[in-house]
């Protein structure tokens, strides 16, 4: 959920689902809403303040972005003196019914951070080598196949064009009712030309995920579901995680998702539509998972604890190239990306899909962890207090204090 850096002009909309809602609508512009930050050389993490005013902090945040245009949102914190839960607004516009505590939503692409895990313990079992080219074990699977490597799908440097970026993706009322296969996929973004040679800079692509999930199912001869499930979602404890393929339900207690169409006045009534149900074969292995803010917060701990892998793969993991959207979210490693919050730069994830949107950090141990979820996707300029109050919500909680705006 990248966003571009700050300034005081509006920037032009894309509508891409699927990758972090800043980094969709904010590429390539300033931010009119950006805020004070640290130089990225400051950014080396230093102690947060936790006290009796977290929590309300944090909700003073949560309501911002209800009043900023989210229906609802909640916000999990785990930490070594328990945990707790906050919401604010609604899980239904219709029903006013409210945001269960144990919502499950679809993580979108916190998806990514899983799959990098399970390519880094195939790594380490000598199965793949990340910095030999993904076309030695899949020969043709897109141009370039033979000079693109492992790592740089990893990290958004392999020069791949986007799918979602296709005209097939207009509307998600539409594609959300299709049934797509990986290579049906990735096919549509070979024909969109690469964006340029392997190597940086970062070019933000789903495709790679997709092409990853591929080479994960053709090493070990099973589903990616499976495997993701024996690799990380066992061992880290997430029994209410799953990478559904083509089923379009959410199962469990969760908040109704919403997206604004594209060209929708956002002040008009009624412009947020419900879109809970979806065929979710367009996200699988970049961003299709479906989880909740317990589940969420226990990979973090897991990973970052050194429970799924080695601490030179997880040094890997967080070894970031520069992004266009420092210095809020200045890195992007190996699955994870990084916050750029008062106190440090935190690692994480983020994620946007028609329905959801979802923040998730936490402290380099793993000892303090933070997931937030929102139940819409906006692609419009209005989104981006939404994100801001969003990021306060981390901030209030991880630095003990605002995430300051620069004056407008």
């Amino acid at each position: 959920m990248r966003c571009s850096r700050y300034g005081k002009q509006r920037v032009a909309v894309r509508a891409i689902a699927g990758v972090g809602a800043v980094a969709a609508l904010l590429v390539g512009g300033p931010v009119p809403n950006a805020l004070a930050q640290p130089e990225p050389a400051a950014l080396a993490a230093r102690p947060g303040r936790a006290g009796a005013d977290t929590r309300a902090g944090v909700q003073r945040a949560l309501d911002a972005m209800v009043r900023a245009g989210a229906p609802g949102v909640l916000a999990r914190v785990d930490d070594s003196t328990g945990s707790w839960t906050a919401t604010s607004g609604v899980a239904d516009l219709r029903t006013g019914r409210e945001v269960p505590h144990d919502a499950q939503f679809r993580i979108a692409s916190l998806t990514k951070g899983v799959v990098a895990t399970t390519v880094m313990r195939l790594a380490e079992a000598g199965r793949l080598e990340l910095d030999r080219p993904v076309g030695d074990r899949l020969p043709g699977v897109v141009s370039g196949a033979d000079r693109i490597t492992v790592r740089q799908l990893l990290n958004h440097t392999g020069g791949l064009a986007d799918y979602i970026e296709h005209e097939e993706f207009n509307d998600p009322a539409v594609y959300g009712k299709r049934t797509y296969r990986p290579e049906q996929l990735v096919a549509l973004a070979d024909g969109l030309g690469a964006k340029h040679e392997p190597g940086p800079p970062f070019t933000y692509s789903n495709t790679g995920y997709f092409v990853l999930g591929m080479l994960i199912e053709k090493v070990t001869g099973h589903r990616l579901a499976d495997e993701l499930r024996r690799q990380v979602l066992e061992p880290a404890g997430m029994t209410r995680t799953f990478l559904p393929l083509t089923e379009p339900e959410l199962d469990g207690p969760h908040a109704t998702g919403y997206y604004l169409p594209k060209g929708t006045d956002p002040e008009a009534p009624g412009a947020l539509r419900p879109i809970t149900e979806l065929n979710p074969s367009f996200a699988w292995a970049a961003y299709g998972l479906v989880s909740d803010a317990r589940d969420v917060n226990r990979f973090y701990q897991a990973l970052f604890g050194g429970r799924l892998v080695r601490p030179a793969s997880l040094e890997q993991m967080r070894t970031g190239v520069a992004t266009q959207q420092a210095p809020v979210f200045p890195h992007y490693g190996l699955g994870l990306e990084s916050a750029g919050l008062t106190c440090g730069e935190m690692w994480g994830g983020t994620g946007s899909i028609p329905g959801y949107e979802t923040f998730a950090f936490a402290d380099r141990d793993g000892e303090r962890r933070m997931t937030l979820s929102v139940n819409v996707q906006r692609n419009d300029p209005g989104v981006e207090d939404i994100v801001y109050a969003g990021l306060d919500a981390l901030n209030q909680y991880f630095c003990g204090e605002p995430y300051r705006p620069m004056p407008r």
